[in-house]
């Protein structure tokens, strides 16, 4: 095989005798006429060894480089890393042939020597092909490179390097030494890493070499910045060590324990109250929390009761607030304290607060039930009425009534009305009672403002209604009787 070789490297330097294409070395800006094959001589494993090539037209005519490529059985030690463009490396240049040389005109590229085992490489032929052929037969030796060692260990090639899980925002390291055992200077190979949350520092990245007998230190750092599975590639040379770690969540801030305080006047149905939050201590750290509010048949155990209009101010049921580093009271949207409503339902008010991993009782209130609140009661006289009404014959007072009923389950019934003269005499045929269990019931079972009613009745009169000036309307539910105040007109 090795005579075979040598007659085809003397016929393509035959060949090359009459060519106006010439092939050289360029070394330290030094031009060597190439012969008929390059030694690249020993690079360590790891490391690389890279010489530049240049053609050049010694002719008085343009030529084309047409093709430029390594051929033969050679290991992937050899390769064309950057050449035929001065913005284009390996096998994109290649795509920009054909290339023009004019004369007297050069074309520069470099091929990269490469170990990747201990020993001598298999050659590679480059051939060229720029008017006229050119070939010559690469070759060059693997040594000992620096070893790599972790815990005072061989790392093999290839080997992962795992980290434990870590907090994210935390850090963990691995030391890697980077030791010659050989009795020459080796060279320090390129260094670097692929992928987030991983990093590299300590003396290997500054040194350029490493004598005899010594190392210097790679630190590989893992910094994760979110939770879950991190990879990345360290390289080393030639050589890719996997990296693989963990990013653990970290742990919410504790925080000094929150309390609710209540302002109140009544704890009673159709109230409006507020409540702040303040902290046993300073907070070590800023942070967001809630407070919930709901209307239950206990403090702690009981269900839920439905009542819509048991919120906070802004009509949900749950308020959002702030603390800010070296508080320790929470700042809600609108300043210090959120304001709610107490509905219109018997039970029991609950209030949560929620600050990283709290764990407080909640606070509650207990709304009792009650006698039927009247919001409202106005008396109209001297109202029409739609001729659809049964009896629309005459003149007519009209009672409306806002009122609510927070007993459970909702029990208003009876009404009652009064009318007075201006002697406060009553007119007769009050007063008039109407049962209306039916008609609030049926009321309820549909209603989604919780005890929230409204009543609107019509009364004829029978002769001058302007000696109606006054009167009273009476409601009754299963806590009793309920008076409004005098309704004038």
């Amino acid at each position: 095989m090795s005579r075979a070789a040598g007659l085809f490297v003397l016929l393509g330097a035959a060949a090359c005798a009459s060519a106006q294409v010439t092939l050289s070395t360029v070394q330290g800006g030094v031009v060597t006429p190439a012969g008929q094959g390059y030694l690249f001589g020993p690079v360590a494993l790891g490391g690389a060894a890279d010489v530049d090539f240049r053609l050049t037209n010694t002719g008085s005519s343009p030529v084309y480089l047409t093709s430029l490529a390594l051929t033969g059985s050679y290991a992937p030690d050899f390769s064309i890393v950057c050449g035929l463009s001065p913005d284009l490396c390996g096998s994109a240049a290649l795509q920009q042939l054909p290339i023009r040389i004019n004369p007297a005109g050069t074309l520069d590229f470099t091929v990269q020597f490469q170990p990747l085992q201990l020993g001598i490489s298999i050659p590679a032929t480059m051939t060229i092909t720029a008017g006229n052929a050119l070939s010559i037969i690469l070759s060059g030796a693997g040594v000992q490179g620096l070893t790599v060692l972790l815990n005072n260990q061989p790392l093999a090639a290839g080997q992962t390097i795992s980290f434990v899980a870590v907090q994210a925002g935390s850090s963990q390291t691995i030391t890697l030494m980077l030791a010659n055992d050989t009795p020459a200077l080796l060279a320090v190979p390129a260094i670097a890493v692929t992928g987030r949350s991983f990093s590299v520092a300590g003396s290997a990245l500054s040194a350029t070499s490493v004598p005899p007998g010594t190392s210097t230190e790679l630190d590989v750092i893992f910094t994760p910045a979110a939770a879950g599975p991190q990879q990345a590639t360290l390289t080393i040379g030639a050589i890719a060590y996997p990296l693989q770690g963990t990013g653990l969540a970290p742990p919410p801030p504790v925080y000094p324990t929150p309390s609710i305080q209540l302002n109140l006047a009544t704890p009673a149905s159709a109230q409006q109250g507020s409540l702040s939050v303040s902290l046993a201590s300073a907070a070590a750290s800023s942070g967001i929390g809630t407070v919930t509010l709901a209307l239950t048949g206990a403090c702690t155990s009981g269900s839920p009761i439905a009542d819509p209009t048991v919120t906070f101010a802004d009509g949900t049921n749950s308020a959002t607030f702030t603390v800010a580093q070296g508080a320790s009271a929470g700042q809600f949207g609108g300043g210090p304290s959120v304001s709610f409503g107490t509905g219109t339902t018997a039970g029991t008010l609950v209030f949560t607060v929620t600050l990283g991993n709290s764990n407080v009782p909640p606070t509650c209130v207990t709304i009792q039930p009650a006698l039927v609140g009247i919001d409202a009661a106005v008396a109209t006289r001297n109202v029409g009425c739609a001729p659809s009404v049964v009896y629309c014959t005459g003149t007519y007072i009209q009672f409306q009534i806002n009122g609510w009923d927070n007993t459970q389950p909702r029990s208003a019934s009876q009404i009652t009305f009064s009318f007075f003269n201006s002697s406060g005499a009553a007119i007769q045929p009050s007063p008039i009672a109407v049962d209306e269990t039916a008609a609030f019931q049926q009321y309820f079972a549909g209603a989604d403002m919780g005890g929230v009613f409204g009543v609107n009745a019509l009364f004829p009169v029978n002769g001058d209604s302007d000696l109606v000036v006054a009167a009273a309307v009476q409601i009754t539910n299963s806590m009793g009787t309920v008076q409004s105040a005098t309704i004038t007109f």
